[in-house]
């Protein structure tokens, strides 16, 4: 069973809509029971639930985040990881410093579609929480082979 973790930085908005919407899209396409997909965080403080806007976001989708809690990227096991899916240069170039055996499983999401660029926390860059959400629906969507392909060869 392939492992997938997305990571953003408190995973509270970013990395849990990217799970949920990758789950969605796997049941659509009737590979749901096949897949471990979860996400991290790679600066998580406290365990907490999803941001409020967050829920908004997972509710316009009809997506079930309501038992997500945040965790830290270090309370995985890297060996059972096939596929970590970040959504910014600086949390995968950190998480290669400190995990560089993640080295070949390790990704921007963006950059299995096209060029690589990071997908801004809306609470630092301030643009609207549904551009952010729709960014990350349409990454998942247009790379959904490409994130089949890579996290079931390894």
């Amino acid at each position: 069973m392939p492992k997938i973790v997305f990571v953003c930085t408190k995973n509270r908005f970013r990395s849990p809509l990217a799970a949920a919407m990758l789950k969605h899209e796997l049941a659509l396409r009737g590979q749901s029971g096949e897949w471990n997909i979860t996400s991290a965080g790679s600066w998580v403080q406290d365990l907490l639930p999803p941001t409020p806007e967050a829920f908004i976001e997972a509710s316009k989708r009809g997506l079930d985040i309501s038992s997500h809690t945040s965790l830290g990227i270090e309370t995985f096991d890297f060996d059972i990881i096939d596929l970590l899916l970040v959504m910014e240069s600086g949390q995968k170039e950190s998480i290669l410093l400190d995990f560089p055996m993640l080295n070949h499983r390790t990704f921007l999401l963006s950059e299995l579609s096209g060029p690589a660029f990071s997908i801004p926390d809306p609470y630092i860059s301030k643009e609207p929480f549904s551009d952010i959400a729709s960014e990350i629906e349409n990454l998942i969507k247009s790379s959904f082979d490409k994130i089949v392909s890579l996290a079931s060869h390894r």
